[in-house]
């Protein structure tokens, strides 16, 4: 199994990455731009499941520095009441830039099709890697930028019932270190 560890050392490239999604559906174009950043990945993991670890209620920026530093322990997390609730979603999360990468399917996240959702997102992008069904929620920031809201693996629910499913035109991801882009899809020259 994967653990928080992995994690952290599989998010940390993307915080230096940028994503640039053209989708479409019936005439109609959007664009997503994802970005990235280290209290996000706080919620990723879940950790705020883990009500009975006080060193995670604090900054959760702070929290992806001191797991990344060793200040908070792998262990230390796992040792947690509540681990069971996550270990799915830790040993998951270290794909996510597969995930982001491949061109498997996006929809328009309507949350009243799923009344028992708590989830506030914009769109959802669903993938099959390693014989498992994953979920990630996308919501806007501002304009055209987008970070990522939730991460699990399938359970009981398919959240992807009822939802509209948009067409990927264009894929490109951007390292904002160096600014080298490299086009992972482009619906136009295949």
């Amino acid at each position: 199994m994967r653990n928080v560890n992995d994690c952290i050392s599989s998010f940390t490239p993307l915080l230096s990455t940028e994503y640039e999604i053209f989708l479409g559906r019936k005439s109609v174009a959007v664009k997503l731009i994802i970005t990235f950043d280290k209290k996000d990945c706080f919620h990723l993991m879940g950790l705020q499941y883990l009500v009975d670890r006080p060193e995670l209620s604090r900054d959760r920026e702070k929290i992806f520095d001191a797991i990344k530093s060793g200040v908070i322990t792998r262990e230390q997390i796992e040792s947690s009441d509540f681990y069971h609730k996550i270990q799915d979603r830790v040993h998951f999360l270290p794909l996510l830039e597969q995930m982001l990468d491949s061109n498997d399917t996006v929809f328009k996240y309507n949350k009243k099709t799923n009344i028992y959702s708590m989830i506030e997102a914009d769109y959802l992008m669903k993938n099959h890697i390693e014989e498992h069904n994953l979920f990630l929620f996308l919501s806007n920031a501002e304009s055209d930028h987008y970070f990522c809201r939730s991460f699990f693996p399938e359970g009981k629910t398919d959240y992807t019932k009822k939802q509209a499913s948009w067409t990927l035109l264009y894929k490109k991801k951007k390292n904002l270190m160096n600014g080298t882009e490299k086009i992972l899809y482009d619906r136009l020259k295949t």
